[in-house]
């Protein structure tokens, strides 16, 4: 049996870490690559099943917004807006909030990303579906039981 020096220890040492290294490096750009693959074919999805049933449908900035019903009347600056709405995360079609109420400044920065860009195309009285990409919604962050990259879908009335 060879005795190894110190030398050689270290450098096998060191091969074996940037293996590892390496491996683990090709496992994360894996699971980026299917939650990519994922978000993009419930994207392609989404798309399909809200053309029967839509008037309108605003495709933004990480963000499709699909209009059933739309109002006559803007908001303005400082209009409260109540928001009613069902929370659903895709990936895991786990629902985060069912029928919450919430009321919300027109202009107020208290928001996610993908609601601060869909309310400018909503009037009074509207109602349909958002869907937020994760980059526009919670981000990597975990929210309750939202997984981070997680791609949002909304059902919501605004009054």
């Amino acid at each position: 049996m060879k005795n190894f020096s110190v030398f050689e220890h270290t450098a096998l040492m060191l091969k074996f870490l940037a293996l590892l290294l390496l491996t683990l490096t090709f496992f994360a750009c894996n699971k980026m690559e299917h939650r990519e693959d994922a978000e993009e074919s419930q994207i392609e999805l989404f798309k399909k099943s809200v053309k029967s049933d839509t008037i309108t449908v605003y495709e933004v900035d990480g963000i499709i917004l699909a209009l059933q019903a739309i109002g006559t009347e803007e908001y303005l600056p400082d209009d409260t807006i109540t928001l009613t709405y069902t929370g659903v995360a895709l990936q895991q079609n786990v629902t985060f909030a069912q029928k919450e109420i919430v009321r919300v400044v027109y202009g107020d920065n208290d928001l996610i990303d993908g609601w601060k860009i869909a309310l400018p195309y909503l009037r009074k009285n509207s109602s349909g579906l958002l869907l937020i990409t994760y980059d526009k919604g919670y981000g990597k962050n975990r929210v309750g039981v939202v997984d981070p990259y997680s791609t949002l879908k909304f059902t919501f009335t605004a009054q």
